[in-house]
């Protein structure tokens, strides 16, 4: 993937934004560590594609980076990740730390939220 770090995030999040999750998988290393944090982690394309299919139908997505930086090939948003999921309303203000490969994947991925607030709206 061709861009510079913070290009290849920002066409990350749209590719979530428009559901496109064969792209999203596709952006991601073969080995990519993926943490939700505080959840447990999960390792490899592969998981983070079970993960996903796992997690329910999203009716709507709208990830908002509010800002963005990068040191070299780490990137640093916070965002404001905003999606419907069965039928429930959830908004989510967060910390994302990317770190993209040699070949412009992402290699791992890491968000800090706040997983009480989660829970509330989607299971309230």
């Amino acid at each position: 993937m061709t861009g510079s770090p913070i290009d290849i995030v920002e066409r990350f999040v749209d590719a979530w934004n428009r559901m496109d999750f064969e792209t999203v998988v596709a952006m991601l290393s073969d080995d990519v560590f993926y943490h939700n944090i505080p959840m447990e982690p999960i390792r490899g394309r592969a998981a983070f594609k079970d993960f996903l299919d796992n997690m329910g139908a999203f009716d709507a997505i709208d990830w908002r980076i509010v800002n963005i930086a990068a040191n070299a090939n780490v990137v640093l948003t916070e965002r404001v990740d905003e999606f419907e999921l069965d039928g429930r309303r959830i908004s989510l203000p967060l910390m994302g730390v990317f770190e993209i490969d040699h070949n412009g994947l992402i290699a791992a991925w890491r968000d800090y939220f706040d997983l009480e607030d989660y829970k509330r709206q989607r299971f309230g």
